[in-house]
């Protein structure tokens, strides 16, 4: 799949969009706070995308050598309570896709990675059960407003964009619903990788462990340079060596405030 240079630079851009919009009162307490959101996405990899030529499996294992992360202003503490609308789920994946969400969740929330570290995170991502809400995600990348729900589900994005997850946080950092949208029309997805896997065919469960830590507050790091992390920017086709984290996953995962 060619993408031209023009989609991918325009893509990134909305990508980094932030808005802030009023909060919904959450209680007696906090009548007069503000509520702000963030978009954050997960991109596919193209082979002949210079942009992301890092995605590709690195020549050099670094997952448990490189402590590297980036964080963001907000944290998840206690419990994520997250829904699935699986509306629009593609058919290859319709039966499967929520077992592998659910799994990505837990990896954050328990801190499960590849390093043999503890998994000693405080936070418990639920799953709370179905919902016909749908995610406050729009095609263009807005994020539409804050429903207090957090819905995972699927729809279309831009090209480039695999999924891509609105976090709503009040003035203290705390998330109050983190909503995410995963790609129907452009890309093709497993949950189980192929035996011969090839072409433009991407894993859900790395997606969506990607997706979850940007709930957390983690940002994007480096595409070459922290190459076996799970939060470079984005993922190769095939790709299933991010699904748990990294060193750096699990070290910004503690800056964050969610272990013990």
């Amino acid at each position: 799949m060619r993408r031209s240079q023009v989609t991918v630079a325009v893509a990134t851009l909305l990508a980094a969009a932030v808005a802030v919009v009023p909060g919904a009162v959450r209680g007696p307490t906090v009548a007069d706070e503000q509520v702000f959101v963030v978009g954050q996405a997960i991109y596919a990899a193209d082979d002949d995308d210079a942009q992301y030529a890092g995605a590709a499996a690195p020549t050099e294992d670094t997952a448990c050598s490189d402590s590297s992360y980036a964080i963001k202003t907000w944290r998840v503490t206690g419990v994520y309570n997250w829904y699935y609308n699986g509306d629009g789920a593609p058919p290859a994946v319709a039966s499967t896709a929520l077992a592998a969400i659910t799994s990505s969740g837990d990896t954050v929330g328990k801190g499960l990675n590849r390093c043999g570290l503890a998994n000693s995170f405080t936070t418990s991502y639920k799953y709370a059960g179905t919902s016909t809400a749908k995610p406050q995600v729009a095609a263009d990348l807005t994020c539409t407003g804050n429903d207090g729900k957090s819905v995972t589900g699927w729809g279309a994005l831009p090209p480039k964009v695999l999924a891509y997850t609105c976090t709503f946080f009040n003035a203290k950092g705390v998330v109050i619903a983190s909503d995410a949208l995963i790609d129907n029309v452009v890309y093709t997805w497993f949950t189980s990788k192929p035996a011969n896997c090839a072409g433009q065919l991407y894993d859900l469960e790395t997606t969506m462990t990607h997706e979850r830590l940007h709930t957390a507050g983690l940002a994007h790091v480096d595409q070459v340079r922290n190459a076996a992390q799970t939060m470079t920017p984005s993922s190769a086709p095939c790709d299933t060596s991010r699904r748990l984290l990294g060193a750096g996953d699990y070290a910004g995962l503690k800056a964050a405030g969610t272990v013990k």
